[in-house]
């Protein structure tokens, strides 16, 4: 019988093969690493410009993960800024790379906003540490790791696995420059206050690696209801938004995914003028997934721009005149098509996931706007 091969199924990380699967590189170019063994080709270049500690994103994975392992080990933290655990891992581990020298490099993986990028790595659970040297994950490691009388800290095995594979490494370039440090005293979520840290947090992260996010939602509306400060109830909602999204899109298999996305897809390029309220996928709960798609897919900004755009049937990424001032006219939300009920969802449903975003941020600006316009 011949042997069926799955590319994604396996015993160890392997980033390189899992960029593939998941889309964030071209297959061709994986090819390319076949004929030449080097992760480089797939990456690109890294930048001169090198820190001892970088947050990633599905854009710079490439680049500051896959083809910089191949010159130093990058020693990847994958977990959620807001589980007390993988704050203290992060300060811990900026304690030893400062030091170090661009030995190797911190690099930290919001799970919260890039899960895929998290997934890529297929972590037990989270937090987790992995160490990627040319291209590969060569080993991991979990809190459950320290635990026990041959337990060993993260800061320590990390600087033993360093040890044991920069040698096969090439090293930074000599036009190498060094850049700011300025992410490596900022910890994980914000400025360290000196207050314990509910554990709460930590069960919260806990029910989400359990996959039971629902739980997670319910534990966040109470830390809510109990912490009125500004600072702690936006990085509490912003939690929240994440894991409501994995609640609502717990039950969607591969096929409602791909469909989701080409309704998503088709409505931002053609604008919810034109395709939110067509027959053949126009109802709101396929608009709502569709979003809810996109911010698994690490494109939160597409997403708020889709439902901001419905409410006023205006095209994603622009204003159109009377939304920028010129009077409300025909761009309200109800001659775009929806009903009071159906309104009042959306605009429920975009204040939610407005949290994901930077409050400067170009969609986060539009969505202010449509919102107003749809009201007045």
């Amino acid at each position: 019988m011949a042997q069926v091969e799955h590319p994604h199924e396996s015993c160890s990380p392997d980033p390189v093969r899992d960029l593939v699967v998941t889309g964030l590189v071209d297959p061709v170019a994986h090819d390319a690493v076949a004929r030449t063994g080097s992760p480089r080709t797939v990456a690109g270049r890294p930048s001169r410009t090198v820190s001892p500690v970088i947050d990633v994103t599905p854009f710079t994975l490439p680049t500051e993960v896959i083809a910089r392992s191949e010159q130093v080990p990058v020693v990847v933290l994958l977990g959620s800024p807001v589980d007390p655990g993988m704050s203290a891992l992060r300060r811990s581990l900026v304690g030893r790379v400062s030091p170090a020298r661009l030995r190797w490099i911190l690099a930290t993986v919001d799970a919260d906003r890039f899960p895929r990028v998290v997934a890529s790595f297929r972590p037990r659970s989270l937090p987790t540490v992995t160490v990627v040297a040319g291209g590969t994950g060569v080993a991991s490691w979990t809190p459950e790791d320290a635990l026990g009388d041959r337990g060993v800290d993260c800061p320590d095995w990390v600087e033993a696995t360093v040890s044991t594979v920069a040698t096969r490494l090439s090293g930074l370039p000599e036009d190498t420059v060094v850049g700011s440090q300025s992410q490596a005293g900022d910890g994980a979520g914000g400025a360290d206050t000196g207050n314990e840290p509910d554990p709460r947090l930590r069960r919260a992260a806990d029910l989400v690696g359990e996959g039971r996010p629902e739980a997670a939602v319910d534990l966040y509306d109470r830390m809510l209801e109990d912490r009125p400060g500004p600072d702690e109830r936006r990085t509490l909602s912003r939690a929240r938004a994440a894991v409501g999204v994995l609640v609502r899109t717990k039950n969607l298999d591969r096929a409602a995914v791909f469909t989701a996305l080409a309704v998503a897809e088709q409505e931002l390029r053609q604008g919810p003028g034109q395709g939110s309220r067509r027959a053949d996928h126009g109802d709101l709960s396929t608009l709502l997934r569709a979003a809810d798609v996109l911010v698994l897919a690490d494109r939160p900004d597409d997403a708020v721009d889709l439902l901001s755009a419905s409410l006023t049937g205006s095209p994603a990424g622009s204003l159109s005149g009377a939304e920028a001032g010129t009077g409300a006219g025909s761009t309200s939300g109800r001659s775009a098509g929806w009903s009071a009920v159906e309104l009042g969802r959306l605009r429920s449903r975009l204040l939610d996931l407005v949290l994901l975003l930077d409050e400067a941020a170009p969609a986060t600006v539009r969505a202010r706007t449509r919102l107003a316009s749809s009201v007045f």
